[in-house]
Formats: structure tokens, sequence, C-alpha cells
């Protein structure tokens, strides 16, 4: 039976998911498939390719948006801004090492992945205009993969010894969410001028 693109993303996802980006090699992609490298090269041009189709899977759940159970009493574009940059977390945390993959495939290509993206029309639609819409995504963007990121590091070498666990089980949704509101009270407070 033919190897197939569809076999090598899901081997891939399967890698990331179950031994981190670490592990994903292109190399041992092949092995896991029982091909030779060379043979995945007819599905994905490169690594950098793969990784961005493997970004666009981790934001699959965070791209269907926030649902109107999850919005409860709020309305508005700034709640929706927090619901929305509350589920990318969620997607990001449920793959090992997923703000990693996601902040490169962002660095290469931003456009590509249309969650981050829409962002900057949320920011329009709390009323900023021209520029610093695109300013604020790219701030709030900056954040949530930063903090993920962070939060996805420590873990990592807490599992492998090098940090010893906290006493306490940490606070980090709580600490997401007292930077979300500073970056979106800043944001509802920016003064509309066009720029």
């Amino acid at each position: 039976m033919p190897l197939t693109r569809d076999q090598v993303i899901e081997t891939a996802f399967d890698i990331l998911r179950d031994y981190g980006l670490a592990d994903l090699s292109m190399r041992r992609l092949a092995r896991d498939l029982g091909v030779q490298p060379g043979a995945l090269y007819w599905h994905v041009k490169n690594k950098q390719e793969l990784l961005g189709v493997l970004s666009v899977m981790i934001l699959v759940p965070a791209d269907s948006g926030p649902t109107r159970s999850d919005a409860g009493a709020e309305s508005g574009a700034i709640a929706a801004l927090r619901l929305q940059s509350r589920a990318i977390r969620r997607a990001l945390l449920a793959v090992r090492d997923g703000a990693e993959v996601v902040t490169l495939t962002h660095a290469l290509d931003p456009e590509s992945l249309n969650v981050l993206g829409r962002l900057a029309l949320g920011f329009e639609a709390a009323g900023l205009r021209g520029h610093k819409a695109g300013w604020a995504a790219k701030a709030l963007v900056h954040y949530i993969l930063g903090s993920v990121t962070e939060e996805q590091t420590r873990s990592g070498l807490i599992q492998a010894g090098v940090l010893s666990a906290p006493a306490e089980r940490g606070d980090a949704e709580d600490a997401f969410d007292f930077g979300l509101e500073l970056l979106l009270a800043g944001a509802a407070a920016t003064p509309n001028t066009p720029r």
C-alpha cells in the first residue's frame, strides 16, 4: 500500500503529541512509517511545511470559536476576544510542545493561522482602528504563545527532573487570565485616533 500525505501527517502528529517536538525528526517519522526519509518529501516539501500543517491541526479546536454557552451573560467584542484567547490557550496546551510548534509556524507564515489572524478583526470590532487593531492582535498573540510556551517548557523540565515540582499546584490559568485582562483592558481604553 503506497504512503499517503494523510499517513505522514497523522503519524507526525502522533509523534508530536506523544514525544514532543524534539523527537519529531524526518528520520524518526520515516522510521515509524517504515519508509526511507526521501519518501516523505513526495508528500511534504520540508519539515517547515509539515509543522505548518501540524499547527493548523493543533489550533482546530480553537478555530471553531467560542460557543454561545461559553459566553454566558457576557457579550461584546472584548468578551469574544477573551473567550477566543482562552480557547487558543487550551488548544495549545492539549498538544505537547503545541505552543512552540505554532510559534515556529507563526514566525514563518503568520497568515497561515486563521484563528490567530482573526484576533485583529476582534480588536476592530472592539473599536480599535487602523494599525492599532493589528498591533493589539500581535501583542495578544505574543502573550498567548509566550505564556503557553513557558508553561509547557516548565512542565517538560519538571518531567525531566531538571526542576522540582512546586509544593502547591500552580495557578497558571489564573496568571494567564490576569495578563489577558490587562491586555484587553488596555485595548478597551486605547483612544480611537486613526493611525
